[in-house]
């Protein structure tokens, strides 16, 4: 087997990690702030004997005030999307928090002066369209799902308001320090936000520990950091395309484990969001691309 076909079947093993997220989140009885502040605490606690061997000069970007403000907008996005699963379909959620990178192209163009292509054009109108289609099958239970739908939807804005915030450090710091900083501003955040709502740290059962453990290894450890590798290797594109793949796992193994009806609507809904999804990512990276040859030739 060569090089590549690895890096591809390394790909799709971290999709599948990071399609376990919705479905142990779902499992979960604990509130969504305590999920969200353990799955995060977690995560920077195994990553913590790394960064303090590898990576301790980089201490003092913890005083830098961007990735306080990024920390802060990753824990709103965790708190947003966790919560959103107690009140809409899992297939629901995972669709609606994937059209972060149609908000991401939005905020570049609204703050970055990057211009809104054709192809981004259509492909947020088809996302627009597919979100009419999952509402309208969610009417009937207006101060139910619809809320839960808003939720993630919620959530997606935040997911690319931290990203497009946090372009600025991720230029000064290597990936891993980065995310490490950013994840225990999280931490911080989400444990603050546990002791100002009165919610205890302890007392959950150990399901539901395994479980914030299970996030914290399976969807931020082992998912991202394929998805990080892979992106050395393959095209932006590709593994675009690949991130779509994680709400259509997630919403095959909620049917197949718990039993979640996936309704027409959703499927038909889905099928425009995540078209134009990809079509506008490709398009927006292709145009980005095509830009920075131009930019290069020049100079």
């Amino acid at each position: 087997m060569d090089y590549k076909k690895k890096i591809y079947i390394l790909l799709a093993v971290g999709i599948f990690f990071l399609s376990l997220s919705g479905i142990l989140i779902k499992i979960a009885t604990a509130p969504p702030l305590i999920t969200a502040f353990y799955r995060m605490f977690f995560t920077v606690l195994l990553l913590s004997p790394y960064f303090f061997f590898k990576h301790g000069s980089k201490l003092r970007y913890f005083l830098d005030y961007r990735p306080i403000v990024v920390g802060f907008l990753l824990a709103v996005h965790f708190i947003l999307w966790i919560s959103s699963i107690q009140y809409t379909d899992i297939s629901n959620s995972v669709i609606f928090v994937a059209m972060q990178p149609l908000f991401t192209i939005i905020l570049e163009y609204l703050f970055a002066r990057e211009d809104l292509k054709e192809g981004a054009v259509i492909g947020i109108i088809m996302a627009l369209i597919g979100s009419s289609i999952i509402s309208i099958g969610d009417f009937y239970q207006l101060g139910d799902k619809l809320f839960g739908n808003f939720l993630a939807l919620s959530a997606a804005l935040f997911a690319s308001s931290y990203l497009f915030i946090g372009r600025g450090v991720r230029k000064k710091l290597d990936y891993f320090p980065y995310l490490y900083i950013l994840y225990s501003y999280a931490a911080l955040f989400l444990g603050i936000g546990v002791y100002f709502f009165d919610l205890s740290f302890s007392g959950y059962g150990l399901n539901n520990y395994l479980i914030f453990l299970g996030l914290a290894i399976g969807p931020t450890l082992i998912g991202h950091s394929i998805l990080n590798f892979a992106v050395r290797y393959l095209s932006t594109s590709i593994v675009s395309l690949s991130i779509l793949g994680e709400p259509i796992i997630t919403t095959f193994l909620a049917w197949l484990l718990l039993n979640e009806a996936v309704r027409l609507t959703t499927i038909l809904g889905g099928t425009f969001i995540l078209g134009g999804i990809y079509l506008a990512s490709v398009y927006n990276n292709h145009q980005k691309r095509k830009q920075s040859r131009l930019n290069s030739s020049e100079s």
